[in-house]
């Protein structure tokens, strides 16, 4: 199970869920990407592909509109204790536009995480569009959840280059 970090880059955490509503498809899934690739700037880049799954889907929050959404774990030794990885996760999400990102810990968990919730902190939600990002990481441990903007209209069709069968992957 992983946490999730949900929100956008403005002094309130839902500020950018509203601001990136018109978000073209192309857009949504390029976002998650880049904040998948800023978790593994820190956490880095292997071990990810063993546990990966990305798909789109229809958005819960927000009828009628498609949502992209990317899931992975890395069973590996971090470079250092869950909380300064986790610590060194946030802070690079807030280099990334990504203000006031909370590390907490869940120690309901077993063995205990370190986790971040964005925008509304751990367990706390998506954005109002649907956008959030879980972030966890214990010993030997991380994954991520990210949840796109969500975009008006059907998902991508399957089998085309922003939506690929899972035969048509690398």
């Amino acid at each position: 199970m992983a946490l999730i970090v949900t929100g956008c880059a403005g002094s309130d955490p839902s500020d950018n869920a509203t601001k990136d509503s018109a978000m073209t498809p192309e857009q949504a899934h390029q976002n998650v990407i880049d904040v998948f690739d800023t978790i593994k700037s820190v956490v880095g880049d292997d071990g990810w592909d063993d546990d990966f799954e990305s798909s789109w889907g229809a958005c819960q929050s927000k009828s009628g509109s498609s949502q992209f959404s990317l899931y992975a774990a890395r069973r590996s030794p971090l470079d250092a204790s869950p909380d300064a990885v986790t610590k060194r996760v946030a802070a690079a999400l807030e280099a990334s536009g990504y203000d006031n990102v909370r590390v907490q810990h869940d120690t309901t968990l077993r063995p205990p995480r370190t986790v971040i919730g964005y925008p509304n902190g751990y367990n706390g939600g998506t954005a109002e569009d649907g956008f959030g990002i879980q972030f966890q990481s214990g010993t030997d441990y991380a994954a991520t959840i990210i949840y796109g903007h969500c975009v008006p209209g059907d998902p991508p069709k399957l089998g085309t280059p922003l939506n690929p069968s899972p035969t048509d992957l690398p």
